[in-house]
């Protein structure tokens, strides 16, 4: 190109956010600084030199502005770098392209450096990566763009010039192309996932508004990327956190995305919180913390997110001074000694040493507005945990025993009366929540406008590793009522079912899941229409009762110590003023397994009289409790 097109092109060409950016690419790097338009309150040498056209002086200048880890000065405007950056690579929904990942990973501390610039090979290598870049007229991807705005933050400073100028109006250039879409397409694609949204919409906006602050323009674009930040925390947690049920597949990407924006709001000393939404961001890390699994997962992740640990870490050091949960829940032994104070809802002051203060937080949840609960033993790693989104048509179980997967998938339900088959809704109640220190309980409803309806309990324990799931069917018109349900196990377990009676094994390595249908005879000797066993992978329950209801509960016991002693099971006799209830109307069944002997109860129709089964009296509609040795029954669970 002639010094006489260039000095065209960049009469009729500018540089500026919400300014289209044809004819940009052909520019001179003289031409190109010349056509940059500034905020008035830009760094003075820099719009200076820029306007001088000199490339030179410019860069020396653009080096003193990067971020380097040093407190700002009114001299040099440093900006000051934060230490412990999440991998792009790792946590974006889409990768960026091979080079730039190679690229930021060797730039990651991993690279040879000498005198601290970085070295011929990996000024070549970027200088190719950027040219291969500006061919694509700046149509660059959200993840490429994600990857050149964090080279130049965590490695601007120490490039050589050319190769930092290079890389510096490339990521401008697309930065502009790129908001200017975003401009038009308002904010964000309905059909994006909520953390493809919050990236392109929230995140790069607030990146590059920030790393380009002093081009005109970027005020509008930093101020718009952090108004759907600060929108999605709000809109997609609940009060007290809890991230809505739809994240699930996809939290890491999402919740990676804050946690990147608040990097950089530290990095750049700016403002992305305020108070109330600072205190839901730590909220929201409590409430994350609940689903993260041993096997370095999310619960119902799906595969879709990466590991959360190096995140949790992250996402600690944002909180500061706050509680630092994600890393106590990592590294008991190397959790600090020293205390310091939370703002919290409550206004109760709050440690930060290790298990102490994490007794104090339960470790169990529960958000109608989010459908999403988290039963859990403890706060210890290898826990018992049963995560239950109700969000969908059928609840979707997330279940792990001594911290291994048991159940994974969608709890469906089938049910027909008199051969006519019930259409289940996707609109599941949450109608009742108790935690304590005894276990958690949740109970799901579901109405049909045909009449009937079904109550799906899940308790889990807090000491005793065992747990019960149940089905409960009442008010329903017929004279039979065929039951199925399936629960979908972990790939990793071996499966097996006793030869003499109808408990299921369920063995991964040393722990053993022992699984005792309570509504179908213990004994095989005794015929039933119902059923319990492995298929496809799944659990499988079946019952067949007459009348208006049945009751249908299964219990799982895991606790080592009971893994080889005998079991015993049986349905009780339920009385009311004398009489014996049919099954359609109360149901009770009684376990017994070592020195755990459970009672399990249910009222399926209405009743102002009390009820009796085995010697204990009750006017409760649901109870479990646990036998002593003189037979009495001390309630674990009373629901009325």
């Amino acid at each position: 190109m002639s010094k006489t097109d260039q000095s065209g092109s960049a009469a009729t060409s500018v540089v500026a956010f919400g300014r289209s950016m044809d004819g940009v690419a052909n520019l001179s790097d003289t031409a190109f600084l010349q056509s940059i338009q500034w905020r008035k309150s830009a760094d003075t040498d820099l719009a200076r030199a820029a306007r001088k056209g000199d490339v030179s002086a410019f860069t020396a200048r653009l080096l003193q502005c990067l971020p380097t880890g040093s407190p700002p000065t009114k001299s040099t405007k440093k900006r000051p770098a934060t230490q412990g950056g999440l991998s792009t690579a790792e946590y974006l929904p889409a990768p960026p392209v091979k080079p730039l990942r190679e690229l930021l990973h060797t730039s990651n501390g991993h690279s040879a450096r000498k005198n601290g610039k970085s070295t011929a090979v990996e000024a070549a290598s970027l200088a190719e990566l950027l040219n291969s870049v500006a061919q694509k007229n700046n149509k660059t991807s959200p993840a490429d763009l994600h990857a050149l705005t964090e080279l130049i933050a965590r490695n601007g400073a120490s490039l050589e010039q050319a190769t930092l100028f290079s890389l510096w109006r490339t990521t401008l250039a697309a930065a502009c192309e790129f908001t200017a879409g975003l401009t038009t397409n308002h904010e964000g694609d309905p059909a994006q996932t909520a953390d493809e949204q919050l990236l392109q919409a929230g995140e790069l906006p607030w990146r590059v508004g920030l790393l380009f602050a002093d081009v005109k323009g970027s005020t509008k674009v930093r101020r718009r990327g952090r108004k759907v930040i600060r929108r999605e925390l709000e809109d997609r947690t609940d009060g007290d956190g809890t991230p809505h049920a739809t994240l699930l597949p996809r939290l890491g990407y999402w919740l990676a995305a804050l946690v990147r924006s608040g990097q950089w709001a530290n990095r750049f000393q700016a403002t992305l919180w305020d108070d109330d939404l600072s205190m839901l961001f730590n909220d929201l890390l409590e409430q994350a913390i609940r689903l993260y699994r041993p096997s370095d997962s999310w619960a119902m992740s799906n595969g879709f997110s990466a590991s959360p640990r190096s995140l949790f870490r992250a996402a600690s050091q944002l909180a500061g001074s706050e509680f630092k949960i994600a890393d106590l829940a990592f590294a008991w032994d190397q959790a600090p000694s020293n205390t310091r104070k939370r703002k919290t809802k409550s206004k109760k002051s709050a440690s930060a040493s290790t298990k102490p203060r994490l007794k104090k937080l339960a470790p169990s949840s529960q958000s109608d507005w989010a459908n999403l609960a988290c039963l859990r033993s403890d706060w210890e790693t290898e826990c018992d945990s049963i995560v239950v989104d109700h969000n969908g048509q059928f609840p979707q179980i997330d279940m792990t025993v001594l911290g291994r997967a048991l159940i994974n998938g969608n709890w469906d339900l089938k049910i027909q009366v008199d051969g006519k088959p019930v259409s289940v809704k996707r609109q599941w109640t949450a109608i009742c929540w108790n935690t304590d220190e005894d276990g958690d309980y949740i109970e799901l409803q579901q109405t049909f406008a045909s009449g009937g309806r079904v109550e799906r309990q899940i308790w889990l324990s807090r000491s005793t590793h065992s747990a019960m799931f149940a089905d409960s069917l009442t008010g329903f018109s017929g004279k039979q009522i065929e039951y199925s349900s399936r629960l979908p196990l972990s790939d990793a377990l071996d499966t097996q079912s006793d030869s003499g009676d109808r408990e299921t094994r369920l063995k991964d390595g040393p722990i053993l899941t022992r699984v005792f249908p309570l509504f179908l005879p213990q004994d095989r000797v005794h015929g039933t229409p119902g059923g319990c066993g492995i298929f496809g992978g799944d659990l499988v329950l079946k019952h067949v009762a007459a009348g208006q209801g049945l009751y249908a509960p299964i219990v799982l016991d895991w606790h080592p110590d009971r893994r080889r002693k005998p079991v015993q099971w049986r349905k009780l006799t339920v009385t009311e003023d004398g009489r014996i209830l049919p099954g359609d109307v109360s149901a009770g069944y009684r376990v017994r397994l070592g020195e755990q002997h459970l009672l399990a109860y249910r009222k399926l129709q209405k009743s102002d009289l009390p009820q009796t089964v085995l010697g204990f009296q009750t006017f409760d509609e649901t109870v479990l409790g646990q036998f002593d040795k003189n037979g009495d029954v001390t309630p674990l669970l009373l629901v009325e």
